[in-house]
């Protein structure tokens, strides 16, 4: 039976640990935290748990929209903080239970690599091949005392007892607009600075720049296109200098500015794996490091840091190790969803990015102003966008804004995985009324033959 350690017990790790178990492998997990990694923790779930009290504050506070006249809603901050507790705990326990029911012996502790083993305390754990899934933390910044208690992380806000009445937050990419959505929903007055021209880059610049209006509409002030030179706490407020000189005041301030990869100190590169001048390891497509029977995946290996990838890259670096169904990691069909409110997904590729791989494209865009079911929700705030190849319509990406978009954008990443073309999408039947029949209505839209809109 082969022998296989997996070092991390995150999304990418967990999956790997028990995906080797399924095949058959004699496994072990090393994870000197809790099992579940960032994600469970201190990440997708518990801001998920965050953002669906906001989603009830707003529904409440807006009753009156739906004939229904209630009190201004309170926030009860440790009720709200110990639903998240729960929630995780229980994602927590499941994660556990799988481990015990697939016998993936879970050893807790800091794992270093040596001599062909890797050393957990006074334990020595021997593999046949060995899958790292390490993971990352939080960056700080150099100039600000990130152990000052209002100079937060993403890590230390989770568990703030308080709602702000002003927040400061550096950092305009999904974390930081996550937390500004949360915080300004709750009545936090919230300021992003982003120091590239505009937030959320990567994503459509078109619905970036309605999605920023449509913050701002809900108290968001942005300061683009500038970075910050220094970063100060006294009393109960921070003060962050911008490098043009202005300062923005807060109660409190959140550093969100990205995520660095836990490797160093580990004996990576002592056991011959090579790591890029930021510290995330190599891999060759089939996931395999420079070292023999070693391989990588997750967020320790760069690129997109989303977890649905990182699972799968877990998956099929197990696979690939054990030379079962050995293949390269497919991420041309790979889902990012933002949980704002408005939500956005995308997937595939956007306008920019297909332009810049020097193809032609057609893009079509829907509002979600009439669609029935958005209107109903009292959601009509949205847009999908669908980007297809000229002259083919083979669909290469969308983006969605608007409610139930990280639900939506799923059936056009499974038309893309099987080559539809807009055409054939626009084809398929969808019920009404639904949110999703808009991702028709645009195929149909890019024919000129969407009914109400063509």
């Amino acid at each position: 039976m082969t022998r296989c350690v997996v070092l991390g017990g995150g999304p990418a790790g967990d999956v790997a640990a028990l995906h080797a178990a399924q095949r058959g492998a004699e496994v072990v997990l090393i994870e000197e935290r809790e099992l579940g990694g960032t994600c469970l923790n201190r990440g997708c779930i518990p801001t998920k748990s965050l953002l669906a009290t906001a989603d009830v504050f707003r529904k409440i506070d807006h009753a009156a929209a739906y004939g229904i006249e209630v009190p201004r809603p309170k926030i009860n901050v440790p009720a709200m903080l110990a639903r998240k507790n729960d929630i995780v705990m229980t994602m927590r326990r499941g994660v556990e239970g799988a481990c015990e029911r697939k016998r993936v012996r879970v050893v807790e502790g800091h794992g270093i690599l040596d001599g062909g083993d890797v050393v957990v305390g006074d334990e020595r754990i021997s593999y046949d091949t060995l899958i790292i899934c390490v993971g990352t933390a939080p960056k700080g910044l150099p100039f600000a005392d990130m152990t000052h208690e209002r100079i937060m992380t993403s890590d230390d806000i989770l568990d703030l007892e308080v709602i702000p009445k002003s927040l400061t937050i550096i950092g305009g990419g999904v974390i930081g607009c996550e937390f500004a959505s949360l915080y300004a929903t709750l009545g936090t007055s919230v300021t992003v600075i982003e120091a590239l021209p505009r937030i959320l880059a990567g994503i459509d610049a078109r619905i970036v720049s309605q999605f920023q209006t449509l913050m701002e509409a809900q108290g968001v002030t942005f300061r683009t296109g500038t970075g910050v030179s220094a970063i100060s706490a006294k009393g109960t407020h921070t003060t962050t200098v911008l490098e043009d000189g202005a300062k923005v005041e807060g109660e409190y301030l959140l550093v969100a500015v990205g995520r660095a990869p836990l490797t160093r100190g580990i004996g990576l590169e002592e056991s011959g794996i090579e790591l890029d001048e930021r510290g995330w390891i190599v891999v060759d497509p089939l996931l395999a490091t420079a070292s023999p029977n070693i391989f990588a995946a997750g967020d320790c290996i760069g690129g997109l840091q989303l977890a649905h990838l990182a699972s799968a890259e877990g998956a099929r670096a197990v696979d690939n190790a054990l030379g079962i169904e050995v293949r390269p990691m497919d991420r041309t069909v790979v889902p990012s969803c933002i949980y704002t409110h408005p939500e956005i997904a995308a997937v595939g590729l956007s306008e920019e990015t297909a332009k810049a791989r020097g193809l032609e494209v057609q893009v079509t865009q829907t509002r979600f102003r009439g669609n029935g079911k958005a209107l109903a929700e009292g959601e009509s705030d949205g847009v999908a966008s669908l980007v297809l190849e000229k002259g083919s319509g083979i669909i290469l990406g969308a983006t969605v804004m608007g409610v139930h978009a990280v639900e939506v954008i799923h059936e056009i990443g499974v038309a893309m995985s099987d080559g539809l073309t807009g055409e054939e999408l626009g084809e398929i039947i969808h019920a009404h009324p639904t949110v999703s029949e808009l991702i028709m209505d645009t195929a149909q839209h890019s024919m000129k033959l969407a009914p109400y809109l063509s």
